[in-house]
């Protein structure tokens, strides 16, 4: 072949070449995705990241979004699906499923846009998976539980012959027999219903175990859909009410009545997909940061000693007093809401069990994913794992009831916080949330006065019987030097 034979077939391959690349950015951009600041975007973990604990990143029992649907290991809760949507249709016999599916096929392409991996699913199970997820996760989660309830007390002051006659309007895919009883099952505890069915195994119960990886499930960072989907349907679900209620108001009921006695997961477990309001740090520690010119001039003043924080048994030998924030119903705080001030430093209580880390390193991910949200929790989770990496130091805030934890050992707690802090993306030279705090307390740890103050209290008064001894001690040599100053005296003027 010749040299302008090979050059002509080069072109060729070239055209096809960039026809193809043509097509397929077509494909990914013909998309009209909103990149502004507040987009709507779920990532997938990176492996290297999810090798590190496939169970805190992947779900246990039921898969929700694109990411994880079909995992054969997750088909059982496939008809409690099923049985969620049942009980959201009957809670508004105005709508029926033709509703829903209109108003979610709505938003299918732009619930699809919020996906950057590629769903190869068809449009058809897209809008069908929307759908039983999105009543699936205000059922699990207790939004339509006063819904039901009113229900149920509509129905006991009803006649019964009416509430059997109105029912009978629903429309025909509800299946009407023992119509009564489906309305009587409360969405928080739902169990299977066998109707028609003899199969004893077909029952998936419900329990401790059940509702534990539920809440595990419904916190992993991929296995989400978009939360407009879900105030869709909650809108649609409300749309009877004379004052329909608002989505993140009815979420938030729980963890603010459980607030100061469960500061486990259950206390954080709407934070993912129902937005930053329960982790809002107050204002004043919100105002704290923003004077950047003032933070320049500190980087400068401190030059490479604000790259961590000090151990809190390093804190306390600084005179650094350590005190649990208590909650106030009044005043109320959240987690973050962290202050210092005359030399005492609160703190809110938090309960780590087995499963906190998994919560822990989903929301670190969803802000790593995510930095137009900031880095709040971050910042705070890289604050515990510095000011707590030995066990001397668990056990000292354990001691103040500031840490309440259940795991086997001290040494377990600040190894997990250890291992959350790996591999994190955190700006030491930033404007994070306790940029101010951390300066403040540098400055008191730094300052001699401070320092020497606190080792002669730890060393001398800490004890009552060292304390004694040390005021005998200084009550001896006051008494010596007064008797040497009166013999001086005695001996220079003598008496007459």
């Amino acid at each position: 072949m010749s040299r302008v034979q090979e050059t002509e077939v080069k072109k060729v391959n070239i055209s096809e070449l960039v026809s193809s690349m043509t097509q397929e950015l077509d494909y990914y951009w013909s998309a009209d995705i909103d990149h502004g600041t507040e987009a709507c975007i779920i990532y997938k973990i990176q492996q290297h990241i999810r090798d590190s604990d496939r169970f805190s990143y992947e779900p246990c029992i039921v898969s929700v979004g694109p990411y994880h649907y079909g995992s054969a290991s997750l088909q059982d809760m496939q008809k409690v699906k099923w049985g969620y949507l049942d009980v959201i249709i009957r809670l508004n016999c105005q709508r029926n499923l033709l509703d829903y599916l209109t108003t979610v096929g709505a938003l299918a392409k732009q619930a699809r846009n919020c996906y950057p991996e590629d769903i190869k699913m068809d449009c058809e199970t897209f809008l069908q998976m929307l759908l039983l997820d999105g009543c699936f996760i205000l059922c699990s989660l207790g939004a339509v539980a006063r819904l039901v309830d009113n229900r149920l007390e509509c129905q006991e002051s009803t006649n019964p012959q009416e509430t059997v006659a109105t029912e009978g309007e629903h429309p025909e895919h509800v299946k009407t027999e023992d119509t009564t009883t489906a309305n009587d099952v409360s969405c928080e505890e739902w169990a299977d219903r066998e109707e028609n069915s003899g199969d004893s195994q077909s029952h998936y119960q419900t329990g401790s175990w059940f509702i534990r990886y539920v809440n595990h499930d419904l916190l992993v960072l991929e296995n989400h859909i978009p939360f407009f989907i879900v105030e869709k349907i909650f809108e649609l679900v409300t749309g009877n009410c004379a004052s329909p209620p608002c989505l993140t108001d009815e979420l938030a009921r729980r963890p603010e009545e459980y607030h100061n006695s469960k500061l486990g997961p259950h206390y954080i477990s709407r934070f993912l997909s129902f937005g930053r309001k329960y982790f809002r740090i107050s204002s004043n520690l919100e105002n704290s940061n923003h004077d950047s010119s003032q933070d320049e001039m500190d980087l400068l003043q401190y030059g490479n000693q604000l790259n961590r924080w000090k151990r809190a048994a390093q804190y306390l030998e600084a005179g650094i007093r350590f005190k649990r924030r208590e909650y106030d119903k009044f005043d109320p705080h959240s987690l973050l809401d962290i202050g210092f001030s005359n030399g005492e430093m609160e703190i809110p209580c938090l309960v780590i069990d087995e499963h906190a880390g998994s919560l822990f390193r989903n929301l670190i991910a969803f802000e790593q994913t995510c930095p137009q949200f900031g880095d709040n929790f971050t910042a705070y989770i890289v604050f515990l794992s510095q000011l707590i990496s030995m066990p001397e130091d668990v056990a000292l805030l354990a001691q103040r009831k500031i840490i309440v934890h259940h795991l086997d050992t001290d040494d377990k707690l600040s190894d997990l916080l250890t291992l959350l802090s790996r591999d994190l993306v955190f700006d030491f030279s930033g404007n994070y949330y306790l940029k101010s705090l951390c300066q403040t307390m540098e400055d008191h740890y730094q300052s001699r006065i401070n320092r020497w103050m606190a080792w002669q209290w730890l060393n001398h008064f800490s004890n009552p019987w060292l304390a004694a001894g040390a005021v005998a001690t200084v009550i001896v040599l006051v008494c010596t030097i007064v008797q040497t100053v009166y013999g001086i005296l005695a001996y220079v003027n003598p008496p007459e």
